[in-house]
């Protein structure tokens, strides 16, 4: 069947051209030609494309006043607008589609910062609390010391002028005490198992004899030298400086680890001596407060009663944690571990969301793309 418009008028809206609505009647027509003929006609307008437009309007006449060309523009038209309406329904779709999506994956994000900050805040939060803790515990040593300080001073004002050394009739006043009196050398084994670090020894010293000023510790030299002989090796050197005021923790070392003491060392092996190469006077003062009458436990000032008061004595640390069984280096570890797997579970859970949202945005692709054919 040969085409019902040829390619001329295959390619011209006679409603456009003259400016009528599909329902137009023939007066419409033919008034709107008239209209538009007279406007256009070569004779009556010099514009340069006049000749143009009124051939465009006498092939809209033509088109128009033929029922079956009407009839197939009509048809025409139709199927476009249905066409185009249905394109801007699925426009309309996609497009709350895609703000659906672009909604989850922003609440997504926020949640995810949301858990972040979360974890952040608690964190912030522990420290807060570990801060307290060693607040509390610096408070509890400080109280303790005051204690301490205030029961020494009550014990020698309530002895007075009555108690002497014994010897000399004169008055046992504690004699003075430097740094260098307050420092002993610890010589640990060669297989010592205890701290080798100031900053992870220290906590575990102070936990059992009281605040230390300075310490440092020294590795052995190597014995072996050039000789090629080996040598037994030996152990790191500790030197530990006691704080002024702490003479009980210092004289607890001491008698812990002296030649021939039992008990209460460290670990096996370990050995001090004083730093200056003697004993401080104060050791002697120390011993004799152990002999005077009224303390009652065998540390200095301790004996039996007799209702004397009591004279001061060194601080018993023997309730303090064990921390000879984990090392700071331990600790780290520990530490590195956990941050290691929350960086992992952060990764994880951050792909499963991007594979979320691109199987969502591929689902929608392929939704649309489907409706599309089937129109």
């Amino acid at each position: 069947m040969a085409p019902l418009l040829t390619e001329e008028e295959a390619a011209l809206d006679p409603y456009a051209i003259l400016a009528l609505s599909t329902s137009a009647t023939e007066k419409d027509i033919g008034r709107a030609y008239r209209q538009l003929s007279l406007k256009y006609h070569p004779d009556r307008s010099s514009a340069p494309d006049a000749p143009a437009k009124f051939r465009e309007i006498s092939l809209a006449l033509d088109i128009l006043k033929d029922v079956a060309k009407r009839q197939y523009v009509d048809g025409k038209l139709e199927g476009e607008r249905r066409r185009k309406e249905k394109y801007a329904e699925l426009d309309k779709k996609r497009k709350v589609m895609v703000d659906a999506l672009n909604q989850r994956e922003e609440e997504a994000k926020k949640a995810k910062v949301e858990a972040v900050q979360r974890r952040k805040q608690a964190a912030e939060e522990e420290e807060i609390k570990e801060a307290g803790r060693r607040m509390l515990v610096e408070a509890q040593k400080r109280a303790a010391a005051a204690a301490y300080a205030s029961a020494s001073q009550s014990s020698r004002a309530e002895a007075g002028p009555s108690r002497s050394n014994g010897q000399n009739g004169t008055a046992d006043a504690q004699p003075p005490i430097s740094p260098e009196d307050l420092t002993i050398i610890l010589q640990f084994p060669s297989t010592s198992i205890l701290p080798s670090t100031p900053p992870t020894l220290q906590p575990l010293l102070e936990g059992r004899y009281g605040p230390i000023t300075h310490l440092i510790i020294s590795e052995p030299p190597d014995t072996n030298g050039d000789t090629g002989k080996k040598k037994k090796k030996k152990g790191r050197k500790a030197v530990v400086e006691f704080k002024q005021g702490n003479w009980g923790g210092c004289w607890a070392c001491w008698k812990d680890h002296m030649d021939g003491a039992e008990g209460r060392r460290l670990e096996d092996g370990v050995k001090a001596r004083w730093a200056k190469g003697e004993t401080p006077e104060w050791v002697a003062w120390a011993d004799r407060q152990r002999q005077i009458p009224g303390s009652g436990d065998g540390g200095p000032g301790g004996g039996v009663d007799n209702g004397m008061a009591p004279a001061p004595r060194a601080p018993a640390f023997g309730s303090a944690p064990n921390l000879s069984t984990t090392s700071m280096a331990d600790l780290m570890a520990e530490h590195a571990g956990r941050k290691e797997q929350k960086k992992k579970e952060e990764e994880f859970e951050n792909m499963t969301l991007f594979r979320m949202r691109q199987a969502e945005r591929d689902r929608l692709a392929e939704q649309i793309r489907l409706e599309e054919e089937e129109g």
